[in-house]
Parts: C-alpha cells; structure tokens; sequence
C-alpha cells in the first residue's frame, strides 16, 4: 500500500467524483482509477460504490476511511518536524488548555516535539475559552484544546481530538471511595464544590438532577480544587484525564454519564512555525483513547 493511493482515496472521499479527485491530486482519471483499484485490490474489497449517477463509499471505505486520514497526518507531521529541524532557528509553541482541560493528554505530542526539535520553548495558558479565542485571533497563541460548548468563530479551525468524562474526587478516607463507581444518589447529604477552571461538569450535574444538590461555588482552578477536597471541603467532578494525587482518590461517575467532546483548534489560513504545525498534525494523527 502506498500512501500516494491513500491520498487518492481521501481526495475521492471528499469529491465523491472521480474526474474532481483525479484534477485535484494532479493525474490523469485512467491512473487515478488505476490506483483506486489497486487499492482495493489490496485491501479485498471495493472501497467505492460506483453507478452512473452516484459515487459513494462502502462499508470497508468507511470504515477505512479514518485510519487513511491518520497515516497521512502522521505522514506530513514526519514531514515538517524533519524539514524544522534542518533549520537552526529558536521556536516556540504556544497553547491554550480551556476550563479544566488538563495537558495530560496531549504530552506524548509535546514530547515528540522536544525530541526532534530539542530547545523549543512550550507555552502552556490556562484560561476561560473566550479568552483562549480571543488570544489565538490576536496571535498571542497558536492553538487550543477547547471544550465543543465553546462558541466558537468561523475563524477557527477545530478538530475534535478526544472526549472528555467526569471523574470524582474525594479524600482517600471518604466512604466513597470504597466504591468502584459514583452516581448522582451517591451525592446525597455531600457538598459538591463547583469552580469556574473545572469543566463545568459539577455545573451541568446540578442542573440535570430532579432534587437539589448541595453545592458551593469556589474561584478555584482544577488544581486548586484538589486542594480543596484534600483540606476536606467538599467533593469535586474533574476531568478523567487528569492527574490526581495521593491522599485523594479518582472515580468514575457513571450516572448520570457527564461528558463533552474536546477541540483542539487554531485560526484558520494562518501561517504556523513548524513546531506549532507539527504538534497541531500529530494530535489529529494520534488515538487519545
């Protein structure tokens, strides 16, 4: 398999019309088709569903469709970080993590980018997402991992990289965590602490539940608020990705299931160094799970 084929597929997939795909790769329709078939030659099954007036694609395309888009962003990540680092030249990358968005996640990118581009300065800025938009269109930020309830301008690339799911926190001397799992019955009688920098998952919890929650609001990062719940406070809900520490336990709340789907974006048509472009390529090329 060879991934001028694949980016011929992708290129079929997005103008479901072989004479537009064969124009936008650059090649005559003949070898363009040649090399879709040889494709799925390869893969034992059509890819492409093909009538007179219709174009679409099969299972297999579709199921095949996100592991190509993944190796050619892998592809062109290798790419740009190979042509930057042929260049001597300081970098930096500059990113925004949104309301409770831990940077747990996305350090294996952040690592690759030190390994091949050793000396380049990363930035990270915790901040509400409107202010987070407001830096990246100012170019005080190259991109952001961005909750998807964020209002969003049109000027703003997004590419949803991982979803995100509430997790509760408590003392490792509280009842609750003697259980594998939390739901909203387990709240009764307990303080749930609720802080802007957290997700808004505590927020979206009191607002769903048929009684009353008691709740208390704090000013307070998702950092901050451990210390909260460590200094015996209250209860929190903070992303499942991130890191917690010893005395306090982590478990998952499952009902109701509170989740939300994480962006990460950057302004659109704007020209990035290639640490930036090559960190913003491999988060789309990587499984978060």
């Amino acid at each position: 398999m060879e991934l001028t084929q694949v980016r011929y597929f992708l290129a079929l997939c997005r103008t479901l019309n072989f004479s537009r795909a064969a124009e936008e790769s650059h090649v005559t329709q003949p070898a363009f088709s040649r090399a879709i078939q040889r494709l799925e030659e390869e893969l034992g099954g059509a890819l492409i569903f093909r009538e007179r007036t219709l174009t679409r694609l099969t299972e297999l395309g579709r199921e095949m469709r996100p592991h190509f888009e993944t190796m050619v962003e892998a592809a062109e990540a290798a790419r740009t970080l190979a042509a930057a680092r042929q260049k001597n030249v300081p970098r930096s990358l500059r990113i925004g993590l949104g309301p409770g968005i831990p940077a747990t996640p996305i350090t294996g990118p952040v690592a690759e980018i030190l390994r091949v581009l050793p000396g380049t300065e990363i930035h990270f800025t915790e901040a509400p997402s409107g202010t987070l938009v407001d830096n990246m269109l100012a170019d005080g930020l190259d991109c952001a991992l961005l909750p998807d309830e964020a209002p969003l301008p049109e000027r703003l690339n997004r590419w949803p990289i991982f979803t995100d799911s509430a997790t509760l926190i408590c003392p490792e001397s509280h009842p609750l965590a003697r259980h594998n799992q939390c739901t909203l019955a387990d709240l009764e009688g307990q303080t749930l602490l609720l802080g802007d920098g957290c997700g808004s998952f505590g927020e979206r919890l009191a607002q769903m539940a048929a009684t009353p929650v008691r709740t208390q609001r704090m000013r307070a990062s998702a950092a901050q608020m451990q210390e909260l719940v460590r200094a015996g406070l209250g209860l929190a809900l903070l992303s499942s990705r991130a890191s917690i520490a010893p005395p306090l336990a982590a478990r998952a709340f499952v009902d109701p299931v509170l989740e939300r789907q994480i962006l990460l974006t950057a302004v659109a048509g704007r020209p990035m160094n290639q640490a930036a472009a090559g960190f913003v390529r491999l988060c789309r090329a990587q499984s978060f799970g």
